[in-house]
């Protein structure tokens, strides 16, 4: 069989976005706030967009389109050139989050507790991975894996696969992660509000930083800048300090404080790092933009005008493109700045922003709390658009970009080695007048260029100050194939090994090898070696199979041909197979850990064979028996953990810590060792200690509740609780709670818990309470050596939440919060008993919403049923439900409307109707489901042809009515034309409601017989619509 396989092509983990893209939060992977072009003022509209609902979120730009999120839950994607819509996608909650977009994906966070990836050309939903809790964190995409904060009660950050959305690890801080993620390329850096900056190398996945890294203060959407040499970090709600942190350490190398402890709390926002200068703004009023010598944090210059503070703690951050600074204002300006603080324009804006601005290609792109994205376009431009920044390249490659200039009389292009090159080497000039979107400036041929970085430089003239542009690539020529690759099979071994030998590649710079194997054509990769490694054995190539094997070289960036191949099948030439078990240790020892419940292990590894070569996997067992029988009952014991990995070969040091043991209490263990067999070690040697005691007791659960448990005939009541502090959090070390009962107050057994819940627990089910008996509850937290102080006492009875309900005389059920239930007389095929229960909405988030309808949730749900399956509505019931101002704060009262959940999809009931004054809505229904008030928002056609009717037609008798659904709120005039043209009604309607049918009646008692077109004008405040039909009377 014939098989090829292509050269593995692998690029630079930073995004291979275009140099004057700006594809993610603050632009890049490092957070600089930085665009290396030029957008220089004035600038003029290009174009706005009118979005359903706030925006708060910061767009991204990427190849042409600008993606950016609302607080209508929705994700747009909008032509960067023209502002048309390409597509939108509606999630639960609000997008508050900047999108990243890498390559043909675009992902984001959503306050309903997903991140979302789409395709970013077409809008598909890719994946929704779940995050626990709701998130504000813009996303980071690097190597392969997106990485997003989650607020509480996660307080995580989470990783995932960005091709599947497989969540891969996730590190927990102490306090909200709603800071966006930065990267140096080994290390992921982010801030919490615990005013902690955070470091973790993305390798071990482990932290960084120790206790280091802590500030004052709280992160916020704040991020981090980072260089290779600092992370600069501005906390807000302390005094407007900006920190310079040792990357690889997090001990602190300088901080600036503008403002002194008695000045109040100051707000600040993401800085802008570029060269040998770092930006940021500080304040309270007036929010002042601040210069900084980037290395000693001196200060430079300093311009007190960005206005208020934000009403909410999400101000805009300042971007910079070439040396003109734009930053959005809380008072609802555009701003820009030139880098030595003087104020070049304002533009007003009709309301306030928190959107971070993006520049992209000479645009400036923001949102605003008024629910548009604005397009601003730069009087002077100079941006490349390709090669792409961090690119690969060689050959010959053309050079693309955009120039504007009032005085253009022309530009040339230039290169210079790393990326800040001291010299520049001429490529090709040409004279231009007219301005270039996006067009070919040149071409560069790299045939002679070593590989490594180069810098391309775009100057536009006349020459002045910025009048430029950069982009980063890197040439990259592929490294030779290695040479005389051979295979053969291992010799006196028991089979299911080969054994790989090659020549090095000639080429220099080559970091490794990777091995390649195929069985049946189809190769795949092996292994990964070193550069000065020219042997291999593959042990996992079964007796008697043809592997095929070839090698590449690689360099980092790209692997090389292929070499030749090789092809081999492993042979048992041991006939007796392996029978020889590893050593058995002899050497256990054991020690107090350092923490309450510990007990470490160590001893010396064995071998596979006796004490040769290196063993597979370690069982480690232990009792409290001090008279167990280890060598006739090992199994017996209680097994820790299912198998530890051996880490060397024998001689090697090994250490193992066994945790979650009760501090003060003896403890026994024994080890055995296996190899791959499994062959496993005899006489296994023991050791014993004592766990450590913890002298400090956990901190209690607090804020008990003791409630009916909802939807049952009783007997069952639910507890819930807030975890200890030291759950999770603190000293980490709770291993679960007690849960006491009693039927008198007060009166416990503290050696007699009633049950037992896991760490982590915030609730227990306590399934035997006989109906209408109190029951009185406290709750402890344990750890390995004491209990918590108790809980505050909490007391329940249980109750049946089903009432009888007579169908021939019909009823009402209403709860005590003012919810009802109205079914009229003989509407109900069968008597049958009715449950009526208030839900937690988090189980009923929005699924989806029919047609084109979007919704802003509230948190009132309610579940109304039978219990008998068989019984149904034959009528209509009426169901009102209660809100109050909390439920609907930030919401359009006057748009609040019932949904009922159908299947997988909420859909809004065409009779709902809020009665304000009461704080209720009501509506009828034919079925009993799940109810919830959400706010209809409007969107969409304002008026179709299809949503507009007669009834009934023919007419007949002495009136019909008009029918027509509404997106919007609006005034209806109604005409109706005779077949001569003469019109003989007029009718209307003021404020007919969004989002329902609404109705107009016509007398037609004196109106003759026949046929008449009648013409709908539907009149709201974001436009009009006319639909025309007929219609006929017949008397």
């Amino acid at each position: 069989m014939k098989s090829s396989l292509s050269p593995l092509f692998i690029a630079f983990a930073f995004s291979l976005s275009s140099a004057a893209d700006w594809p993610m939060f603050r632009g890049n992977e490092r957070r600089t706030g930085y665009a290396r072009e030029q957008a220089a003022p004035p600038l003029s509209p290009a174009w706005d967009f009118q979005i359903q609902g706030d925006v708060v979120s910061s767009p991204a730009v990427y190849e042409g389109i600008v993606y950016v999120g609302a607080r209508s839950g929705s994700l747009y994607a909008l032509d960067a050139g023209t502002g048309q819509l390409l597509w939108d996608y509606s999630t639960d909650g609000w997008i508050d989050a900047s999108p990243a977009v890498s390559s043909g994906t675009v992902y984001v966070t959503s306050r309903d507790g997903n991140l979302y990836a789409f395709n970013r050309q077409s809008g598909g939903l890719l994946w929704r991975a779940p995050l626990g809790a709701p998130s504000i964190s813009s996303p980071l995409v690097f190597g392969g894996k997106v990485y997003a904060g989650t607020g509480a009660p996660g307080n995580r950050l989470k990783v995932f696969d960005s091709t599947t959305g497989t969540f891969l690890w996730e590190y927990k801080a102490n306090q909200p992660v709603d800071s966006t993620p930065a990267t140096d390329g080994s290390g992921v850096f982010f801030g919490s509000n615990d005013g902690r900056m955070y470091a973790l190398d993305m390798e071990s996945r482990s932290g960084k930083w120790g206790s280091l890294g802590q500030t004052v203060g709280t992160f916020g959407v704040m991020t981090a800048a980072v260089s290779s040499l600092a992370v600069y970090a501005v906390p807000s709600g302390n005094t407007g300090e900006l920190y310079k942190l040792d990357p690889p350490t997090g001990g602190p190398l300088g901080k600036y404080e503008p403002y002194s402890a008695g000045s109040g709390l100051m707000e600040t926002a993401s800085p802008v790092l570029t060269g040998n200068r770092i930006y940021y703004s500080a304040g309270n009023s007036p929010h002042t933009l601040y210069c900084l010598d980037s290395d000693s944090l001196g200060f430079i210059s300093s311009a007190p005008v960005l206005g208020n503070t934000s009403v909410f703690g999400m101000p805009s951050s300042p971007a910079m493109a070439g040396a003109v600074i734009y930053a959005g204002t809380a008072d609802g300006r555009l701003v820009a700045v030139s880098s030595s603080g003087a104020v070049l324009q304002e533009i007003i804006l009709p309301s306030s922003s928190h959107s971070s601005p993006a520049v992209s290609n000479g645009h400036v792109f923001i949102g605003t709390m008024g629910g548009r994205l604005w397009a601003y376009k730069a009087a002077k431009i100079a941006a490349i658009s390709a090669p792409r920044e961090y690119e690969l390249i060689k050959d010959t490659i053309t050079i693309r970009g955009y120039i504007r200039n009032p005085a253009l009389t022309g530009y040339s292009l230039e290169y210079g080695t790393g990326v800040d090159p001291s010299t520049w080497t001429f490529i090709s000039s040409a004279a231009a007048t007219t301005e270039i979107e996006n067009g070919i400036l040149g071409y560069w041929g790299t045939q002679s260029s070593p590989n490594g970085l180069y810098t391309i430089r775009l100057n536009v003239f006349p020459s002045q100050q910025d009048n430029f542009a950069l982009a980063t690539v890197r040439v990259n020529y592929p490294p030779l194939p290695p040479t005389g690759l051979t295979a053969a099979d291992v010799l006196n071994d028991a089979g299911n090994k080969l054994r790989l030998d090659w020549t090095p590649s000639a080429s220099m710079g080559v970091s490794g090898y990777r091995i390649y194997r195929s069985t049946y054509g189809v190769f795949s990769l092996l292994s990964e070696v070193s550069s000065t490694t020219v042997s291999f054995i593959d042990p996992a190539a079964p007796t008697g199979v043809l592997f095929t094997y070839l090698l590449r070289a690689y360099d980092g960036y790209v692997e090389s041909l292929d070499s030749n191949r090789a092809s081999a099948a492993s042979v048992n030439d041991n006939p007796s197979g392996d029978t020889i078990p590893p050593a058995a240790i002899m050497d256990l020892k054991t020690a107090q850990g350092a923490k309450g419940g510990d007990i470490v292990l160590t001893w010396t590894a064995p071998g596979d064979d006796g004490n040769v070569g290196t063993a597979a996997y370690y069982i480690i067992r232990h009792s409290t028996d001090s008279a167990f029988d280890w060598t006739g009952n090992f199994d017996g014991a209680v097994l820790w953990k299912s198998s530890r990995a051996v880490t060397g070969a024998a001689g090697t040091a090994e250490t193992e810590t066994v945790t979650g043991l009760f501090g003060g209490v003896t403890y026994y263990f024994a080890i055995k060792t296996a190899d791959d067999i499994p062959n496993f070690s005899t006489a296994p040697a023991t050791a014993a200690a004592w766990a450590t005691l913890d002298v400090i007791a956990p901190g209690a659960p607090s804020g008990l509740t003791v409630s009916d448990t909802p939807g049952d005939r009783g007997g069952r009541l639910t507890l819930g609780w807030t975890r200890s502090p030291d759950d999770g959090a603190g000293a980490n070390d709770v291993y679960g709670y007690k849960v006491y009962r009693s039927q008198a107050a007060g009166q416990y057994i503290s050696s007699a818990p009633y049950a037992l819940t896991a760490a982590g627990e915030t609730g227990y089910l306590d399934a035997a309470a006989p109906v209408n008996l109190k029951f009185y509850y406290i709750v402890t937290a344990f750890d390995s050596s004491n209990n918590s102080v108790p809980s505050a006492e909490a007391a329940g009875i249980s109750a049946d939440n089903w009432r009888f309900f007579d169908a021939a005389q019909g009823g009402s059920v209403r709860l005590a919060d003012g919810m009802e239930v109205n079914i009229p007389r003989n509407a109900v095929n069968q008597n049958d008993n009715i449950m009526v229960t208030r839900l937690n909405p988090a189980t009923y988030q929005p699924l989806s919403v029919k047609a084109n309808t979007q919704v802003r949730p509230t948190g009132v749900v309610y579940e109304i049923k039978f219990e008998n399956p068989g019984t149904k509505l034959t009528g209509k019931a009426a169901i009102t439900l209660p809100y109050t101002d909390a439920d609907i704060a930030g919401l359009d009262e006057e748009n609040l409307r019932i949904y009922k959940l159908a299947g997988p999809e909420w859909r809004l009931l065409d009779t709902s109707e809020v009665l304000s004054g009461a704080n209720k809505v009501r509506a009828e229904t034919d079925s009993f489901s799940v109810f919830g008030i959400m706010q209809y928002v409007p969107s969409g056609a304002l008026m179709t042809a299809g949503a507009v009717y007669t009834y009934p037609n023919p007419a007949r008798g002495d009136s019909l009515t008009f029918k027509f659904h509404l997106s919007d709120k609006a005034s209806v005039s109604i005409d109706v034309y005779n077949a001569a043209g003469e019109k003989v009604a007029a009718l209307s309607r003021p404020n007919c409601p969004a989002g329902l049918t609404s109705e107009i009646a016509w007398d037609i008692r004196k109106i003759a017989s026949g046929v008449y077109v009648y013409r709908v004008r539907a009149e709201s405040a974001s436009g009009a619509k006319t639909v025309t039909k007929k219609l006929a009377v017949i008397h």
